[in-house]
Parts: C-alpha cells; structure tokens; sequence
C-alpha cells in the first residue's frame, strides 16, 4: 500500500488552506503533507495506540457543538484489526459528554499522546459498530505530531482503571465555577476539539482533537465565560487553527493532575491574529479566544495518575501573561528613560565584555528585534551632566533581559571606558526601549549571510542567536552564513559561541578570519583563513543563491563589501547595514538632485545660529547635517545613533525651518529638531529667521 495521500484533492479543507496562505507556509506544506498524511495507519502508529493507557477523542453533538474527552484503560485496550481501524475496548469517563455523542457513523477525531516520552498520533475517522463496553473506529486520516509543548508525566493505573464509567459527583452550568477557574489559570496542558462539516464528500471532512501546553498559567481568564490560549508554533497543518476558520465552535478539556477531577466545556472560538497581545506575548503567533457555552465539571473521573516529570524544553522560548502585561506596559514608556541594573558581566574578549542588564524593578523589559540598539543614560563623577549613549543589543529578546557588548575604547572614550573600569553586578544605569532600523528581516525566507567586523559582531551574535532560536521553535532553520573578521583570537569575541553554533546545526555555517594572527592562533582551531574579508571571500564561501546580505563594521570594510556585492549585481534592496557614525551612506548616489522650490531647500549658503552657545555658522552642502556643522563650529551637541532612530540629538529650533536627509523614526517634539540627520532650509522667505540668519537653534 502507497505510504502517500492517496486522492487527488488536498489533504486540507479551504480553512487550513487559508490560514496557511496567511502565514506564507501552503506551497511548502502542501507536498510535504501528501508525503506524511495518509488514510491508514502505518504499522508503527497502530502499535502505538496498542501500548497506551488512554487516548483524547472529539466528537460532536447533535447541536453541532464539538467536545473533546478522554478514553483510558489498561494497556492493549485499544486494538488495531487493520491498517484502516482501530477498536477501542473501553467506555467512555463518567459524565463525559462522549456518552452522548458516541454514535455509529459520528465523526470522531483521537490523539494518541504519551506524556513521558513525548509521542504522539493524531486519526480523524468515523465510528463504527458499538458493541461490548467499546466501539470501533475508521481511519480516514492519520499522521504523526511533533513533541513540542507536552510536559513529561509518569502515567500509572488506579484501581478504578476497570471501573471508568462509575458514577462520580457531576457540575454543570454556564459558567467557570471557582474550581474550574482555578485549575485553568494553573494548568499547563489542555486539549482541544474541533471539526470540519462544510463537505461530506472532502477527504478532509472530520472532527479533531489536539494538544496545547504552555508554562503553568498560559491560559489567561478574562471573565467567568472566557479564556484566552497562546497558540505557538506547530506543524503547520492548521487543523484546529483551520478548523475554527471554517466553524468557530470548539470543544476544551482539562483535566486536573492532582485531584484527578476532568472539566468539559464547549462554546465559541475566535482566532485573533494580531495586536499588543499577539506580539508581547513571547513565542505567540496568534491567540484563540473561548466564549464558554456549557460546561461539565466530573470530581475524581480520572483512573489515571499523572506524576511530574519536566516541561517540555522549548518552553524556555515562550512567555507568562505577567510578563506580557509587563512588556507592554514598557511599549508605552519607550521614549522614557527607565532604571536598570547590571545582573551580570562576562568578558567575551580582550577588549570587549558583555554587560547584562535588567529592570531595577524587576519587571519585563519592553521587546526588541535582533539588530536593534539600546539608548542609555548614566551618570559618570565628575561630568555635569548625564552620559547618553546607544550600543547594539548584542542577543536575542529572552523576555527578561538585554546584552550589551562593548568595546573598552580607551583613551578619552568616557563612557565605555568607565562601565568596563566600574560596572559590576549591581550598577544602575538608565535606559529607553530598543530601537534601530537595521534589524533582521523576518519575512523574508531566503539564506541570510552575516559580515561583521570586529565589535560590529554585536548585531550579528543577536540575529544568529535569533535565527537558532526560531529554527528550534519552528522547527525550520533558516540558512545562516556567519562571516566575522578580527586581528587575532585576544580580539575576537564569541569565538567559541559561533563554533558551537556551527558544530550543532547543519544550516549554520561559520567562518573566521584573522589579519594579524598571534602566535596563539592556528587555522582550523579559532579560525579559518587568514586576512581581510572581502568579496573575493564571499565568492569562495557562498554556494549560486539569492541571498539576504547584513553588514557591520568599520566605514571601510563596509563599503568595500558594499561595492564588491553591488558589482556583482546584488541588488541594493538585499544588502542590509548597520548606520551607526558618520560615515555610513554606502550607496552611491548617481542620480541628479531635485531643483528646490522657491524660497525653500537651497543649496547653501545658510547661516545658523546656535543660540546658547553664541556662535553662528555658515552651512554649505559639503557641512553635511546641523550635528556636522555644530561639531566643526567646536560645539559638542549629544547625539548617538546619528541616523535619527535614537532621539539623542533632538535639540529646540527657535526659528526657521529644517529638511530630513531621510525621515526620521525618532519621536521629537513640535518645537524639536534631530540634528544628526537635518539640514537647514532657506535664508529668505518664511522659512528663515530674517536678520540674514536661516535656522536658530537652542544649543
């Protein structure tokens, strides 16, 4: 028999279809189903469900409404006669709504899980004859799931094991009673049904049950009627997300470990796809939201003991509500400068150290996307006014904490050479919410190439570390070529870090080279080749693709890489880089410059006048931007991103007006200007100040 999907239509209904489309994962989800979905069970699933002391069922009932149960019985209870059923030699729980929904022909959906290894098969079929204390089951679907999410439990029988259908206390209503709240506000694991009736004739027709886990509290409680679940990454199928598309009505079951109690409910779900929630709530690609329609609470139904083991390990990737909150709380304060403590330092080369910072007050910081950096504040004795900075968070968002790598500078550099001289666990400091715009394109799905050089390795070990972490979540590791030039091993930073990368993951591929290698240094051990990365490097190491290129480093090295990438046709729009300092603008500007307007944008020359400093200047094209002009007139203005994203040089414009070399995405008042990227209008008109002068600045 074909271990393939043996019919012409797909193996999903228009809902699945549809939220596969959605996330841009159907055209690769389509061939690898037909290859995974079959419409019998392999032998090694029908062996499975053999050795199991319980299965999840969902039915539906004779108002259409889904509900997920619970079968359990001794090992052997379930029986496979052939690769296209499955009997089920046990009845259903006490009070479980299966005693009404069990029918021949009904279209039932199973798990089978085994909580202590992680396995589990999923079956969507038809019931069969009804006989004996069980029933049978006619595959129509069946195909096996990941691990991910499920909490490792030592299952053992109870003597009620042979007595499942006694009579237990039963609680029904419309709404979550104080036990029933409980226990979803603590559980980690629930089960949920759903189903598909819009086609009787599509082999995708059927109901569904399945798993969701998270840390103890992921489920949140709205009110006594509704509940909201984080739905993380799975399998890409979308049979419950599909499912819910197509019929809102769902089924959830929990089942309360320690007082062996099962909760049934069933009513209405929603899929929300976006917003705060959706986007703070690590892990999280969408939520469902259950309105409860009824609920049936069984005291002590369960003849099955379940002793804690571990967590499943992706969790360490997901959020709590709490920090949720937390997170975006922080959201609404990003231009606020929030106090923070180093939690930890650990020196990552001869020059650099990692610095780890979190909330003085312990709760979340506010997110950030890979690439991003971090404006800071801090006091420095014997400066009279508060240092501002921004260095690049240096890791992945963990939802607790940020690293910063930097570079001791020396010399008269105030700021890093005072963290690496004082900063110690403990140290206060402030700072705003992440920003930036070189940030890791999450969209994208072609192979990414990192270049960094020297401590321009910072961004990059943060959208490494991203793209691991995505790929052990999804499941999906997106190629990743991570090229870093330093002098020698003393300089080079996170050499062993990379390497491991390298050595775990077949998608991640890494290579060093060194300038000026030490006597301690030897290729094939902390490096790979010796001098400068350049794009003849790039064309030994790169396979024909078409690449997302990320570039940090100093001016030169990325304007060479900038031009040899460039002359081999890459295209501007796949060549992404880092802009922090001066001189960053890599791309050459052929095109001819618009004719301003009357009266407005001219050519220069323009007089500024910065106010508090009683100084005025004559700006030309050839200044550059009001920060460039400020500095050559001898003034030292605060900045630090210099490519207004960190808000650090916004400074009061007493009159006249400013044009933006590029807009900037820092905020700024109405009366504020960012010098770092603007430029001044006219001398004349209504855009200047008159008195000959064209822009008059409070510094």
């Amino acid at each position: 028999m074909s271990e393939e999907w043996p019919h012409g239509d797909s193996p999903f209904h228009e809902g699945e279809l549809a939220a596969q489309e959605r996330v841009g994962v159907r055209d690769k989800i389509e061939p690898f189903a037909r290859r995974v979905v079959r419409d019998h069970m392999p032998g090694q699933h029908r062996e499975f469900y053999a050795q199991l002391p319980f299965v999840l069922l969902g039915t539906v009932d004779d108002k259409g409404r889904p509900w997920a149960s619970l079968v359990a019985g001794r090992p052997g209870f379930m029986t496979s006669p052939d690769e296209r059923s499955l009997h089920i030699g046990a009845p259903p729980l006490a009070g479980d709504p299966l005693n009404e929904t069990l029918q021949e022909g009904a279209l039932v959906g199973l798990l089978g899980i085994e909580p202590m290894t992680r396995r589990r098969n999923r079956m969507t079929g038809k019931i069969t004859a009804i006989e004996n204390g069980g029933f049978g089951v006619a595959v129509t679907q069946a195909f096996g799931n990941c691990p991910q999410y499920i909490q490792s439990r030592a299952v053992t029988l109870l003597p009620e094991i042979d007595t499942p259908a006694v009579d237990r206390p039963v609680h029904r209503g419309g709404r979550f009673d104080q036990a029933t709240r409980e226990l979803i506000e603590r559980s980690d694991t629930l089960f949920i049904a759903t189903a598909y009736t819009a086609d009787p004739d599509s082999p995708s027709q059927g109901a569904d049950v399945s798993h969701r886990g998270g840390k103890p509290g992921f489920v949140r409680v709205d009110d006594d009627r509704t509940f909201v679940v984080p739905d993380f990454s799975g399998n890409f199928h979308f049979n419950t997300i599909g499912n819910i598309v197509q019929n809102p009505r769902a089924g959830f079951l929990f089942v309360d470990f320690e007082t062996r109690d099962v909760v049934y409910m069933t009513g209405a779900a929603e899929i929300i796809w976006d917003g705060d929630d959706v986007t703070a709530f690590a892990g999280a690609e969408r939520l469902i939201r259950f309105r409860l329609d009824e609920l049936i609470r069984v005291e002590t139904s369960l003849p099955l003991a379940f002793d804690f083991d571990t967590y499943s390990p992706v969790l360490d990737h997901t959020g709590s509500w709490e920090k949720t909150a937390e997170t975006i709380a922080a959201e609404k304060e990003r231009n606020t400068y929030i106090p923070y403590e180093i939690c930890d330092v650990r020196p990552e080369s001869d020059v650099i150290t990692s610095f780890y910072l979190r909330r003085a007050d312990g709760k979340a910081p506010a997110r950030h996307e890979p690439g991003q950096f971090l404006p800071i504040r801090l006091a420095i004795p014997g400066q009279d006014e508060p240092a501002l900075r921004t260095y690049t968070l240096s890791d992945a968002p963990d939802g607790a904490t940020y690293r910063l790598s930097i570079k001791k500078e020396g010399g008269t550099a105030l700021v890093s050479n005072h963290l690496h001289d004082n900063a110690a666990k403990g140290f206060r400091l402030e700072a705003m919410a992440p920003r930036g715009k070189f940030v890791l394109d999450q969209s994208s799905d072609r192979p990414v190439v990192l270049i960094s050089g020297g401590v321009g390795i910072t961004p990059m070990m943060a959208m490494a570390n991203f793209i691991i972490a995505e790929g052990k979540r999804t499941r999906a590791f997106r190629p990743t070529y991570f090229i870093h030039g330093a002098q020698n091993g003393r300089l080079h930073a996170f050499g062993d870090h990379i390497r491991q990368l390298a050595a775990e993951h077949e998608a991640f591929n890494a290579h060093v080279r060194y300038s000026q290698p030490s006597d301690d240094d030897a290729i094939g051990v902390t490096h790979d080749s010796e001098g400068f990365v350049d794009v003849d490097l790039l064309k030994a190491l790169l396979p024909f693709d078409d690449y997302d290129f990320y570039l940090c480093g100093p001016g030169p090295f990325m304007q060479s890489l900038y031009d040899g990438l460039t002359g081999l046709g890459v295209s501007d729009e796949r060549i992404h880089y880092e802009s922090f300092g001066p001189a960053t603008v890599l791309k050459h500007d052929t095109s001819p410059k618009p004719m301003p307007a009357p009266g407005e944008a001219v050519d220069g020359p323009v007089s500024v006048n910065f106010a508090a400093s009683d100084v005025t200047a004559t700006w030309s094209p050839d200044s550059g931007t009001l920060l460039e002009l400020a500095e050559a007139a001898g003034l030292n203005p605060n900045y630090a991103c210099r490519s207004g994203v960190c808000g650090t040089c916004a400074t009061r414009i007493k009159c006249g007006s400013v044009d933006y070399v590029e807009e900037p995405s820092a905020p700024r008042a109405d009366d504020e200007v960012l010098i770092c990227c603007a430029t001044p209008r006219s001398e004349t008109g209504e855009a200047s100040c008159g008195n000959d002068l064209g822009v008059v600045l409070d510094l």
